[in-house]
C-alpha cells in the first residue's frame, strides 16, 4: 500500500480530532466523523463555532469529508478515534480496516 492512497477516518470532531481532521485532509483523503448532524452541518458550511479552526483551515482541507454516516467509516484504510482523556497515561486508539 502506498502512503499516499492510505485514506484515514477519524471519529469525534472536537478540540481534538477537527485539528487533525483538517491537517491530514490539507494532503490527503479523510473522513471527520461525528455523530451529531449538527455539527457536520456547521463544519460542511465552513464553520467551527468552538473555534479550533478557522474558516480557512477549513476551506484549505479540500481532501476532508464530513459524516455522520457509520458507513463512510469503510472507506478509511486507518481510523482513529480523536477524543480528549481524563487519563494522561490512556493511549490513543487506532485500528487497521481492509
Amino acid at each position: 500500500m502506498n502512503l499516499q492512497d492510505i485514506k484515514l477516518a477519524i471519529i469525534g470532531l472536537g478540540y481534538v480530532g477537527l485539528p487533525l481532521a483538517v491537517e491530514f485532509g490539507k494532503q490527503r483523503a479523510v473522513v471527520g466523523f461525528d455523530i451529531n448532524q449538527k455539527r457536520i452541518d456547521e463544519l460542511t458550511s465552513g464553520h467551527d463555532y468552538t473555534l479550533e479552526t478557522e474558516p480557512e483551515e477549513l476551506q484549505a482541507a479540500i481532501h476532508l469529508r464530513f459524516s455522520t454516516q457509520l458507513d463512510s467509516l469503510r472507506t478509511g484504510s486507518f481510523v482513529t478515534w480523536a477524543q480528549a482523556r481524563s487519563a494522561p497515561s490512556a493511549p490513543p486508539t487506532m485500528c487497521r480496516t481492509t
